[in-house]
């Protein structure tokens, strides 16, 4: 027996309705619906007929046919009701508890996600439907920064207005004509012992590289200046009270006719203003406590180790020339130092200077 034909039958009116809306209506889910009534008036088409001409499965064709029988062209264009998730992981109050557990660097793992959905929630869930999940939110493996957990947030959030009211009795020495160098300072220690880094390399194959433990070390002074991009380094034996003045000096130095300011971390070999003595023409400002971020040039020795990591230094003269030569694009290029600088204290200090 052959397969059943469908045949709709329309009224005048709905003759009408159907042609103003196939002029009307542009979307393709719209004439996808009218296409199927149109083609169902001849009576000649099976239902598998029809899901061919509408590009549909023949499950869809028979809906079309019931909307259209209960509810006319009304029915079949009518929207349905959005579905109830079909699971629990896509409901928005979940996901925005996941994303904020990511932002938090919660999960260590597709397990750690694992666990916490079954013990939380009480959700099931496979070890790669976890992994799933993740690569879903665009998650990835991230390196943590490492905070001190003695660091004060609110001290951080405080030092940019503290620093602008610090710079306000700079003003007046402005104002006689002698100008004001505005640093951001900090050093770095390297040494013979090799600095190992990722590098890229092919699937299947391990890269190997020679190191060395030699426990030798140099430390690089180095300091920015806010409104110029100047760069000023100087490599020392050691870090003390005694090196850190000398690193002064050799500020001061640099631009004698100036007024230093340097802003520096709290460290004990770091002179403190009122404790210390200080160069002519220098002073010195602290950063809050445990609070790296806060200054730029941190930026700074990440790069220049990138030129240094995966070698073998056989001497520190050696060792100093490779460094001097990674930071040499920073002197050649002021505006390399501005993108370093950033925003991180620069629009309190250009609203202070």
């Amino acid at each position: 027996m052959g397969r059943r034909r469908e045949k709709v039958s329309l009224t005048t009116e709905q003759w009408t309705e159907l042609e103003e809306l196939w002029v009307k209506e542009t979307a393709e889910r719209v004439r996808k619906r009218l296409m199927v009534i149109l083609a169902a008036t001849m009576g000649t088409n099976t239902h598998r007929d029809l899901a061919e001409i509408a590009g549909c499965t023949h499950t869809t064709v028979t809906r079309y046919l019931k909307n259209f029988e209960k509810g006319g062209f009304a029915g079949l264009l009518e929207r349905g009701k959005p579905k109830p998730p079909q699971t629990p992981m896509r409901q928005s109050a979940l996901q925005e508890e996941i994303h904020a557990g990511l932002l938090a660097g919660k999960f260590r793992s597709a397990r750690k996600l694992q666990e916490w959905l079954l013990e939380k929630h009480g959700i099931k869930r496979t070890y790669w439907a976890a992994y799933y999940w993740l690569k879903e939110f665009g998650a990835k493996l991230l390196v943590p920064r490492p905070v001190h957990r003695k660091k004060d947030p609110a001290k951080n959030e405080a030092f940019p207005a503290e620093l602008t009211q610090k710079l306000e009795k700079f003003k007046a020495i402005q104002a006689t004509g002698r100008p004001i160098r505005i640093w951001v300072q900090d050093e770095a220690r390297i040494g013979l012992h090799t600095i190992m880094r990722r590098s890229w390399g092919l699937p299947g194959h391990r890269i190997v590289m020679p190191m060395q433990r030699k426990y030798q070390w140099n430390y690089v002074y180095g300091a920015l200046e806010i409104g110029t991009g100047r760069i000023e380094t100087l490599t020392m034996s050691g870090v003390n009270l005694d090196f850190s003045k000398a690193f002064l000096n050799y500020l001061q130095q640099s631009e004698p006719e100036a007024e230093h300011i340097v802003i520096w971390d709290g460290a004990g070999f770091h002179q403190k203003e009122g404790k210390h003595e200080l160069p002519e023409h220098v002073h010195v400002i602290q950063l809050p406590p445990y609070s790296p971020e806060l200054n730029p040039i941190e930026k700074l020795w990440d790069i220049m180790k990138d030129g240094l990591c995966n070698r073998i230094f056989e001497t520190l003269e050696e060792l100093k020339l490779a460094a001097e030569k990674e930071l040499q694009v920073f002197y050649d290029s002021a505006e390399r130092v501005k993108q370093l600088l950033g925003k991180c204290v620069t629009v309190a200090l250009a609203n202070a200077s």
